[in-house]
């Protein structure tokens, strides 16, 4: 019996992982998988040894909280791969956690595929020789990335970003804004706070005042919440509330997205909506992070770019005044989002071709023993 050990920590991880073994089930009928996952992995026919529902965590304080719960759960990946030997193991992004299963697993002389590797080019850089000494393959999805790793010494393969096969939006910007039972003439503003409570919770309020202040600037201006399952908020009656489900309708359908840092402003470069990036971490968190991370930039689309092509506001510059300034400043002059969409369609193509978990697939293919 071929057995594969999948682990994703994370929502997106989890989507990710499901696709690739999508893919591996139909090409690979007698391998049987078993991880760490959530839904998707389970759906895909992953069976699951933990699941991800508590796992998702932000920031360095977060992070060092949620420790105990995580190393006994690495424990007991690592005895499920001491006593079941699995032909390969598959890793996706949840870096801190799956570094050391690579690890263990290349003492034990298992195979390893880092999907999603960690972003050593953001920060720790010797986490990059680390990964190519603990992994059969790494399977990239940035191409600066995926040099980075070669020059690590890794076996480096660039499949392109999962996402150019997800962002996709099947409307045109009357459809999804008939869609959403909105004003189909009215200035659309989204507003995207984060897919955890702890950030809605943060940039929540000031979002709502920026909001607030824009409707008085813009009389028929309508603004436009993606929900995340599980959040819990409060919005005031102008601002409407979708499902998290209709994400890419209600980036569709916007002029501007108000949209916190993370996956989601590439997800809106791709449906190619103009954006203004706003966060704020704990003060501990912010410190940590500015002598840790060696970017230029905070924002997906702009690290990709390697210039800046979408605002970014954050920490003090995340405030009412600035934010508001900025957002009106975008809505009273056409040229400026139509310039960003411009730019956003650079995005594309520099990600590669659609297809990332079939090319994946292939390549756990290849290395199976």
């Amino acid at each position: 019996m071929t057995k594969v050990l999948v682990v994703a920590g994370e929502p997106s991880g989890d989507l990710h992982a499901a696709e690739v073994i999508k893919h591996l089930v139909c090409q690979c009928p007698e391998i049987n998988f078993f991880g760490m996952g959530g839904d998707l992995m389970q759906q895909a026919g992953v069976r699951l040894i933990y699941h991800i529902r508590d796992s998702a965590v932000m920031g360095f304080t977060e992070v060092v909280s949620a420790i105990p719960k995580f190393a006994l759960k690495q424990a007991n990946l690592k005895k499920f791969l001491r006593q079941e030997r699995p032909s390969m193991t598959i890793l996706v992004d949840f870096s801190g956690f799956n570094l050391g299963l690579a690890k263990y697993a290349n003492r034990l002389s298992l195979p390893v595929i880092y999907y999603i590797p960690p972003k050593a080019w953001a920060w720790r850089a010797s986490r990059a020789r680390a990964v190519a000494r603990s992994t059969s393959a790494v399977a990239s999805i940035f191409p600066f990335e995926a040099n980075f790793y070669k020059q690590a010494g890794a076996n480096t393969y660039f499949v392109g970003h999962p996402l150019l096969d997800i962002a996709k939006s099947k409307h045109s910007v009357s459809s999804a804004r008939k869609e959403l039972g909105i004003n189909s003439n009215g200035q659309t503003i989204g507003l995207m706070p984060g897919s955890r409570q702890s950030e809605v919770n943060t940039l929540l309020p000031l979002m709502t005042a920026v909001a607030n202040r824009l409707r008085q600037r813009f009389p028929e201006s309508q603004f436009i919440l993606p929900l995340a399952a599980g959040i819990k908020l409060e919005a005031p009656p102008y601002i409407t509330i979708v499902s998290s489900s209709q994400a890419y309708t209600v980036m569709r359908a916007a002029d501007l997205m108000l949209i916190a840092s993370g996956t989601a402003t590439l997800e809106s470069a791709l449906i190619g909506t103009p954006m203004i990036i706003v966060y704020q971490l704990s003060t501990l968190t912010w410190w940590l992070s500015k002598r840790l991370v060696q970017l230029a930039h905070s924002g997906l689309p702009n690290i990709i770019a390697g210039y800046e092509i979408v605002p970014e506001l954050l920490q003090k510059q995340a405030n009412l005044d600035r934010v508001f300034t900025t957002a009106e400043n975008h809505l009273s002059n056409p040229e400026l989002l139509t310039a960003q969409r411009q730019r956003l369609s650079e995005i594309r193509k520099a990600l590669g071709d659609a297809g990332a978990a079939g090319r994946v697939a292939d390549l756990v293919r290849h290395y199976l023993p």
